[in-house]
């Protein structure tokens, strides 16, 4: 075998076998990660790390777009889970922890149930939808919390409360957990606000 120019390798090995001639120089790159599942498992970390805080900022508008459209609909709504979370957030932890659980158990159980299979897709959504207008409440509670004394308005304080979550979420590692605790916290609220017997007593002052 001749080869007349120049011989390049990247990710890989130059063999020249006996009575082959290179006519130019050849140049091996093996370095690791340069072609290899490897490099581009990283790479999909890095873009998934860089994609995460413009996914969760466009979530953040649209959850404002959404709380200010239920705060104008029906102004009672948000504040009385607000309410009801400020008055027993052990319990609102409790009741989103059980639901969580639950949910695992009833996922599992209608996935080894060929009749239950379609299910799962509606209760995933019904539970997205729960936590997400839960989380909206929160961030209420969080703003109320932060400038409740300084006599904005629901909106205002909705939307600082938001703010801050957010903001809160774009923290590397840290983020995920407070995604974590602000759906159940949402979930747990929406519960304890349907099924719990004690109603909320909202501040008139």
């Amino acid at each position: 075998m001749q080869v007349e120019g120049d011989v390049y390798s990247f990710g890989g090995k130059i063999v020249k076998e006996e009575g082959a001639n290179i006519g130019g120089s050849y140049t091996t790159n093996d370095q690791p990660g340069m072609m290899d599942g490897s490099h581009r498992g990283r790479g999909s970390f890095f873009y998934a790390i860089s994609l995460g805080p413009i996914f969760r900022i466009g979530n953040a508008i649209l959850a404002a777009i959404l709380g200010l459209i239920i705060l104008h609909t029906n102004p009672k709504f948000l504040p009385s889970l607000a309410t009801k979370l400020r008055q027993h957030p052990s319990l609102a932890v409790l009741w989103g922890m059980g639901a969580i659980v639950g949910i695992i158990f009833v996922n599992v159980f209608l996935a080894i149930t060929l009749i239950g299979i379609p299910l799962i897709p509606l209760l995933s959504l019904t539970v997205i939808i729960t936590s997400l207008v839960g989380s909206l409440a929160v961030a209420l509670f969080v703003g109320q919390s932060l400038v409740g004394n300084r006599n904005w308005s629901l909106q205002q304080q909705f939307l600082v409360g938001l703010a801050v979550v957010t903001i809160l979420t774009l923290i590397p590692f840290f983020g995920s957990l407070i995604i974590f605790l602000v759906n159940m916290f949402g979930l747990g609220v929406i519960l304890l606000w349907k099924l719990g017997r004690e109603k909320p007593q909202i501040a008139t002052e």
